[in-house]
């Protein structure tokens, strides 16, 4: 007799079974067995995190601009209620204000969204690519392409763009960058990225 599960609109039949009698397994395989399926259903536990960040200001006695390093813990919500649980007490459970947090959220994919069908399958971000090969900019050959400090001179610019230019004509030959490339802009969700 066939069984049928459901999965989303697909029916799946499950086959026949020829031998529904399980193999016998010695206790200790069993145990082994029990322990291995405990573990891999076990939550994942959120680590908490140590955020240690800069912030400059002016003080409004003096006017003096001043800078203070302070940390932060945070503990990533382990499930979705946690998670909007959390969000409820941060906006004083006003839909509102609510509405106004996740706004960005929701632009921001939308955007990305929009940018990923824009670069194509076949594309990748510039910012992406250009992460990708910096590196071999203080690699000879390339590193002697350019020789003005960026800043001091405005030949700078056109000597990083024919340095980029040559690492991109090397490293499109080289399948595992491209790969890399590909599989980093096929990951990227930001909407914003530095694109000049």
């Amino acid at each position: 007799m066939k069984k049928k599960k459901s999965e989303g609109s697909i029916a799946v039949l499950d086959p026949p079974v020829s031998n529904p009698v399980k193999p016998l397994t010695s206790n200790n395989e069993s145990r082994k067995e029990k322990k291995m399926s405990k573990e891999q259903n076990a939550p994942q536990v959120p680590q908490a995190e140590e955020i240690e960040k800069k912030v400059k200001f002016f003080d409004l006695a003096t006017f003096e601009l001043k800078e203070a390093t302070f940390k932060a813990s945070f503990t990533p919500p382990a499930t979705f209620d946690e998670a909007v649980s959390a969000l409820n007490s941060l906006m004083g459970n006003d839909a509102e204000k609510m509405k106004t947090a996740l706004t960005p959220i929701l632009r921001d994919a939308a955007i990305a969204s929009q940018k990923k069908i824009a670069v194509g399958e076949n594309g990748a971000p510039k910012k992406i690519v250009l992460d990708h090969i910096k590196n071999y900019r203080d690699i000879p050959p390339f590193s002697s392409i350019v020789t003005t400090e960026k800043g001091k001179s405005p030949d700078w610019k056109k000597q990083y763009d024919v340095q980029t230019v040559r690492i991109l004509e090397e490293v499109k030959n080289v399948p595992f960058i491209v790969n890399a490339i590909k599989a980093a802009a096929a990951l990227s969700t930001a909407s914003d990225e530095d694109e000049d």
